[in-house]
């Protein structure tokens, strides 16, 4: 949320002449619930997501969009990151969400190379506001802290693929000249 992860993905694909896939948040008919009451509608919330995700990574695999370079803005397990924070409060909802989760990560592709773009939650949660998107007008705080968080956490133990950590405190996020310093050091990996 709020990294740069669409604008970066797009300028790799761009630069490295690679297939872009673009989550489909857009597709999603219960973020604007979850986000004005995120108790109540947690769990449609995480499922849809684990099936859009799904979705468009079988897809992509049909279409052959593997056969070259894929550069996503979206990793699969960031459904399970979520979903750790948000059925945190209901352990059979909890439970059911890992079965599916285990079911179809079976059946995607791991990256062989994941850029986390890591940022402060003031700088996020920042960004957010800033973009202006009706569904996250209602997002607090301490919801984006608690997810920036748990992110972290998730990759200090992430051992299923190379990971880049790219700190991006101090890129603007918007400028070309900033994020060309992202592909630049993405290119060195």
């Amino acid at each position: 949320m709020g990294s740069g992860k669409s604008t970066t993905a797009k300028l790799l694909a761009q630069r490295y002449s690679g297939n872009l896939l673009h989550e489909e948040s857009r597709l999603h008919p219960f973020i604007s619930d979850f986000y004005a009451n995120p108790k109540k509608y947690a769990f449609e919330t995480e499922i849809n997501f684990l099936l859009i995700h799904y979705h468009q990574l079988i897809k992509a695999e049909e279409a052959n969009l593997f056969s070259s370079d894929v550069y996503a803005d979206f990793l699969f397990d960031k459904d399970w990151i979520f979903a750790n924070v948000t059925l945190k409060d209901s352990s059979y909802e909890y439970k059911l969400f890992l079965e599916l989760y285990s079911y179809f990560k079976a059946r995607v592709r791991t990256p062989d190379i994941i850029v986390y773009l890591r940022a402060p939650t003031d700088l996020i949660f920042d960004r957010i506001r800033k973009r202006g998107r009706d569904f996250e007008r209602n997002i607090e705080f301490t919801y984006v802290d608690t997810i920036n968080s748990a992110y972290d956490k998730f990759f200090e133990g992430y051992k299923e693929a190379k990971v880049k950590v790219i700190n991006v405190e101090d890129i603007d996020g918007v400028s070309d000249d900033e994020l060309a310093r992202i592909v630049n050091l993405v290119g060195k990996s």
